[in-house]
């Protein structure tokens, strides 16, 4: 970590978001650049809790469960969408305050139907640059199979003062 993200906890209360943050499993070394928004509606809704957080790995977990398609088994789009924001955490962990990741491409493959339980995503990083960064996301099922790889690529802004 560098000096843009404290290790101290700040006091809970002053965060406008700090019962969301705790529910989703984000670490107070994280909660800095999450002050405006917190994790988002969408991380919400889909019920994704960070169980690790670094620069080098970023892990959740999401229910298959309210996440379906018509079909009953994971959504494809809940899928892209879990990977998205790990890809997107993470280069906002690597901007590390000076920059803001903004999303310009997504790609997944679907391997297998998810069908119960939880899904485990991992994201770890492929280029960590300046003006950008791509990440490879693998979403597992309980039984540890690979049920989709994703990979993500963000262009790093300048962040505005």
């Amino acid at each position: 970590m560098n000096d843009n993200f404290t290790t101290q906890p700040t006091q809970d209360s002053a965060h406008p978001f700090a019962q969301q943050l705790t529910r989703h499993g984000l670490p107070h070394s994280a909660w800095s650049f999450l002050r405006s928004n917190g994790v988002g509606e969408l991380v919400e809704k889909l019920e994704i809790v960070f169980t690790e957080f670094t620069v080098d790995r970023i892990t959740a977990t999401m229910p298959v469960a309210g996440n379906t398609q018509v079909y009953g088994i994971l959504h494809g789009g809940a899928s892209a969408a879990l990977a998205e924001t790990l890809g997107s955490m993470a280069a906002a962990l690597h901007g590390a305050g000076t920059t803001q990741p903004v999303g310009v491409d997504l790609n997944i493959t679907h391997h297998k139907a998810g069908r119960t339980g939880l899904v485990t995503a991992v994201c770890t990083p492929v280029h960590l640059g300046r003006r950008s960064t791509s990440h490879e996301i693998v979403i597992s099922n309980e039984d540890g199979a690979r049920i989709a790889t994703a990979r993500i690529t963000n262009m790093m802004l300048p962040v505005e003062n």
